[in-house]
């Protein structure tokens, strides 16, 4: 016998947006729990999130979440939300010092 539990919100979230997904962008999702702590039902949700979009999302320190999904990003800004965080969300460019170095001096000539 099968037994099937209840969906997280992180599913129903997840579900409740159009099936397509993209990965052709970085986003970045910052939020803050300023009145409260972070539930540990949050980052149990926002573990779910990364294991359903399988994007190698990351959680790059514990108020900002880096991925390549757009659903995920949505997601996870939802349920911080629901949680009581401010939220922003940032769809981000990757570079590195050196380009920036260039785009320093090539403003400058």
């Amino acid at each position: 016998m099968i037994k099937m539990g209840r969906k997280s919100i992180a599913e129903k979230l997840l579900e409740g947006l159009p099936k397509a997904d993209s990965f052709d962008r970085t986003f970045l999702v910052l939020y803050d729990f300023t009145e409260t702590r972070a539930p540990v039902d949050f980052y149990n949700n926002m573990k779910r999130v990364t294991e359903l979009t399988e994007d190698g999302s990351t959680l790059v320190q514990y108020s900002a979440y880096r991925t390549t999904s757009m659903k995920a990003a949505i997601t996870v800004g939802r349920l911080a939300e629901r949680y009581g965080a401010e939220t922003d969300l940032y769809e981000v460019t990757e570079t590195t010092a050196e380009k920036l170095v260039e785009h320093l001096e090539t403003a400058n000539n």
